[in-house]
């Protein structure tokens, strides 16, 4: 045929055995597939024609098996033309039909059931709760859109980008998603595909046109006036005296939620200066952190732990589930006078950005602070405040 497969047989020598016959093979080669199988019978090397692929007249079983090879040659090619026409050659399926093996078309929700199981499994080893909680997700949305197109399912083999920008508009229109959201789902269902391609579950990834690109937004943490305004406000409501304080926590660690709310005391302990740090590996990246703790950070450790410098396997904080964490600090902003949507990650970026970077600590230091393995990452946290452009600019002028 002209169309590219190849089918061949060769002996297996590094397999001889004692008897000194060796495994003969069918190989096919299609493009950048390669798949073989054994056909069973074991040949001695003098008895074979490679350039044929013919056992010679001296083997007693040479009609038989040179019979046995061309049989086989016909029912490769008749499993590649039905795929060749149908635009859909996989050699490891023409394999397995050789084999007698039945092999069901693999579908996109089986894979990412299959795949979210693997997660599972592996949730405190190397993956993290949140992230399979994300995967969970992802599925449920996949599955939505499906039905919402009067399907069941979908055959890997007949995903195509079109597939992706549907889903992409569903989220869009069903769940209000804006474009990271989106984003965030889309990069799942990429992690999905590659994971079908690398179980040779499917050869191309509809992806391999498609860009997912984040929209770039404002994300908000507190000038230093800002900070001192929460900083002074006293609450007489317990839990926003609490939530205040663990914000403020964040504001002069970069201590993310999940970092905070399982800070134990023997994360507290004397640094290389002899002063208090917290040394602590994240729980997101197991990436060690090293905090030298300010002043106002230590007093609200104490404020809530007096006694961390013995109780060193205790929880140093009082904590609350994101959700109302987050709640409680749209509720401050708002006796605070501040209109910027606070939230947990706020709090991480005032630290990167007001308190370290805005008072001369480099990007490197800062890096190392919050956990980051590059500071590309802690660049997202860090933004230059229009007082520091000021500062500097003046410092500028002064010089022309």
């Amino acid at each position: 045929m002209s169309s590219g497969l190849k089918v061949y047989f060769f002996l297996y020598e590094s397999r001889t055995n004692k008897k000194g016959t060796a495994p003969l093979i069918l190989r096919l080669k299609y493009q950048n597939q390669t798949a073989q199988v054994s056909t069973g019978f074991q040949i001695n090397p003098k008895n074979w024609l490679p350039e044929k692929y013919l056992v010679k007249s001296t083997d007693k079983d040479c009609k038989l098996i040179n019979q046995h090879l061309n049989d086989l040659k016909v029912k490769v090619h008749q499993h590649f033309s039905t795929m060749f026409q149908n635009g859909d050659v996989y050699l490891q399926e023409i394999i397995d039909c050789l084999r007698g093996v039945e092999r069901t078309p693999v579908t996109l929700l089986r894979l990412v059931k299959e795949f979210n199981e693997r997660v599972a499994a592996r949730v405190g080893i190397d993956y993290k709760q949140g992230t399979f909680v994300k995967y969970r997700i992802t599925e449920k949305k996949l599955r939505d859109f499906i039905e919402s197109t009067g399907g069941r399912d979908v055959r890997l083999k007949d995903l195509k980008k079109s597939f992706i920008e549907d889903f992409n508009t569903f989220m869009k229109v069903q769940y209000n998603n804006d474009q990271n959201t989106t984003c965030k789902h889309l990069k799942n269902l990429k992690s999905y595909i590659k994971y079908a391609i690398g179980m040779e579950y499917l050869e191309k990834s509809p992806f391999t046109d498609y860009k997912v690109s984040y929209k770039s937004k404002e994300k908000p943490y507190l000038s230093i006036t800002e900070l001192r305004l929460v900083e002074e406000k006293y609450f007489s409501v317990k839990r926003l005296e609490i939530v205040k304080d663990l914000f403020l926590l964040q504001c002069y660690t970069g201590l993310s939620f999940i970092d905070l709310t399982t800070l134990k005391g023997d994360n507290v302990t004397h640094g290389i200066d002899g002063n208090f740090w917290i040394i602590k590996n994240r729980e997101k990246t197991e990436v060690r952190s090293a905090i030298p703790l300010l002043p106002n950070a230590l007093r609200i450790v104490e404020k809530y732990n007096p006694n961390f410098k013995t109780d060193t396997t205790e929880t140093l904080l009082p904590t609350y589930n994101i959700q109302k964490y987050n709640s409680y600090l749209k509720e401050i902003a708002d006796c605070c006078g501040i209109t910027k949507n606070l939230s947990s990650h706020a709090g991480r970026r005032t630290f990167a950005s007001t308190v370290a970077l805005g008072n001369g600590v480099s990007i490197e230091t800062i890096a190392r602070i919050l956990g980051h393995t590059t500071t590309k990452i802690t660049h997202e946290y860090a933004r230059v405040s229009d007082m520091k452009i000021a500062t500097e600019m003046n410092t500028l002028k002064n010089m022309f």
